[in-house]
């Protein structure tokens, strides 16, 4: 079996007791004859233990440790961004503003406890939110009613600033919950396009959560209400 082992980087600290293997996401402990940690499940997320009373996430380790051999997704290859929480304002290729303030490690299948090398991603966190499903109880993502008794679709992006400052959001209403969540998909593909252009605009949809529909409705069908 391959094996690539590290020292352990954590909020920007390396930690030469410890050593990573990118291949298992295994951690030894150098200071104890390389024994392994064990992870344990807490908040849905694996996370270590360490005798230095640090409690990193195996995802979070794995990130930080090999950052050059993970994959990276459309944003953070674009602008050559670093795993972190620093603060960078860029101009997409449309002119519009993009307020960056964190790059972080996803899960790509969303399984939080497969930190396999494979399944993890370095993301901004707006395509982090992009990626993410309807909020819990929820059928639909960026559903809402409004107080007439319609469904409102909208897609709100309070970090892309237009040339007036002014954040970016579509907001359209429809009779039926599955009409507005249909619609929502295509909303999202013109948004994504319109910010970010024909190039990233693309690569951007295909990597954001489309609702799924049960019940298929026809556009022909759609009445938008404003």
């Amino acid at each position: 079996m391959e094996s690539l082992r590290r020292p352990v980087v954590y909020q920007g600290v390396t930690y030469p007791e410890y050593e990573m293997d990118f291949y298992t996401s295994q951690v030894y402990s150098v200071r104890y004859n390389d024994k392994v940690l064990k992870p344990r499940l807490r908040s849905s997320y694996l996370h270590f233990h360490m005798s230095n009373g640090l409690n990193p996430g195996e995802h979070q380790f794995l990130a930080e440790t090999f950052p050059d051999l993970l994959s990276k997704s459309p944003l953070v290859s674009h602008y050559d961004l670093k795993i972190g929480q620093d603060r960078h304002e860029l101009k997409t290729p449309m002119g519009f503003t993009f307020l960056c303030n964190m790059v972080c490690p996803d899960h790509i299948d969303n399984n939080r406890i497969n930190n396999h090398h494979t399944n993890i991603m370095l993301v901004t966190q707006h395509e982090n939110l992009l990626k993410c499903g309807p909020m819990m109880g929820k059928k639909y993502k960026c559903m809402t009613k409004t107080r007439y008794g319609t469904d409102r679709a909208r897609v709100k992006w309070q970090n892309i600033l237009d040339k007036n400052g002014k954040e970016f959001c579509i907001s359209k209403t429809f009779k039926t919950e599955e009409e507005a969540a249909l619609r929502y998909n295509k909303m999202l593909e013109e948004a994504l396009l319109t910010v970010w252009g024909p190039d990233l605009g693309p690569k951007m949809y295909d990597f954001a959560y489309k609702n799924v529909i049960e019940t298929p409705v026809e556009e022909l069908r759609f009445r938008i209400y404003g």
